[in-house]
């Protein structure tokens, strides 16, 4: 019999696997086991809600009222119409009509000079009465009527500066909606997991609070300015620390966004968000990139061992040890942040993820462009 285990492919397969039972059972566990505690209540504190839109109309109209019935005691939203060029403005006067609560700050044409939302953010942040920012985008609906309720009493007291939630995409038919859903849980497993082991390195934007002071004390937006991304991912990358942010789990927090339907304009959308990476914080490039990495050693170093039939076997029984982890952790993971749905395709999905897309979108990075506009 073959001895297999003197083969270098062998070896070297079994090494990436060490990488990956590192990955999964060191840090995405993290997430996996995280106790989510929907009963604790701390006390309320006033917040303000901020939401930039950009010709949308629509999505004002659809969801906004979602926001503005939370069952909270006391809250204000203010909705920044940034230029837009279509009925925005008509649709935030109805609404301001019908809700007292709502206050629409208007920034005309040709006066936002500064790139992405960061301009309009600051307007509302200064613009803001209470002390709790609570973020949000014009195409997001919140699951239930106690989501604000539940971000703000994940600040347990004064003892936080920053709640980081979830906010998945709507569920529709189509390969790209199961791609879009895989890479919104993936992202999450990676900055939920390192936010829960003390190493928070970013927010999503559609739902993540922060306190006033926190943005004012820093200087903001200020040492990104020029980059349109960043708003959300740059400011908790420079501020976030072990001790000052939090987590919100709870289904009824989640923040539900509208997918994109085309590939070219999800691919835009998601190229322009890949260049905040290379602007984080060195020991948090480190982290991740070493994730990403093992997983493409893992996937390059199997291809390559399949094509010697001599260790088919124990190559199989590797790769196998590794499914059977990393679904579980998958398993655990999705059924808390619901998204079960996804789990019979997580290891086509998490192929096409690692091998194509993740390396694609590091090339393009290196070579993209700075650009204005949201």
């Amino acid at each position: 019999m073959y001895d297999f285990y003197l083969h270098p492919l062998f070896w070297l397969l079994g090494l990436t696997l060490l990488l990956q039972l590192y990955v999964y059972l060191f840090v995405f566990r993290r997430l996996a086991a995280f106790k989510v505690d929907c009963g604790a209540e701390n006390k309320l504190q006033p917040v303000s809600v901020i939401i930039c839109a950009k010709n949308e109309e629509d999505n004002l109209r659809n969801y906004l009222p979602a926001i503005l019935e939370q069952d909270y005691p006391q809250f204000e939203v203010i909705v920044v119409n940034d230029q837009s060029e279509d009925m925005t403005a008509d649709a935030l006067k109805e609404l301001a009509a019908q809700y007292p609560r709502l206050k629409v700050i208007t920034i005309e044409p040709y006066i936002n000079e500064f790139a992405g939302k960061k301009f309009a953010l600051t307007l509302a942040f200064k613009a803001a009465k209470h002390d709790v920012f609570l973020l949000t985008d014009a195409d997001c609906k919140p699951r239930s009527s106690q989501w604000l309720k539940l971000m703000a009493n994940a600040y347990d007291g004064k003892a936080a500066d920053i709640v980081l939630g979830y906010s998945p995409y709507a569920v529709k038919p189509g390969l790209l909606n199961f791609f879009i859903q895989f890479d919104t849980v993936y992202t999450a497993m990676q900055y939920l997991s390192l936010a829960i082991a003390g190493k928070p390195y970013m927010g999503v934007g559609r739902n993540l609070s922060y306190r006033k002071a926190l943005f004012f004390d820093n200087k903001g937006f200020a040492p990104y300015l020029k980059l349109a991304p960043g708003d959300d991912d740059l400011f908790i990358n420079n501020n976030a620390t072990a001790t000052n942010t939090r987590i919100q789990l709870c289904p009824d927090s989640f923040v539900e966004s509208a997918p994109e339907t085309s590939i070219y304009y999800w691919f835009r959308q998601k190229r322009r968000h890949m260049v905040t990476g290379k602007y984080y914080r060195r020991a948090d490039k480190t982290r991740l990139g070493f994730i990403t990495l093992s997983n493409f050693l893992f996937y390059v170093a199997l291809i390559v061992a399949l094509f010697d039939t001599e260790i088919l076997i124990p190559v199989a029984c590797i790769f196998a040890l590794r499914l059977i982890i990393q679904m579980v952790i998958f398993y655990l993971v999705l059924k808390k942040l619901k998204g079960l749905r996804i789990l019979p395709l997580i290891p086509i999905l998490d192929i096409l993820y690692q091998v194509i897309y993740l390396p694609l979108m590091g090339i393009i990075g290196l070579f993209r462009r700075r650009r204005r506009g949201w």
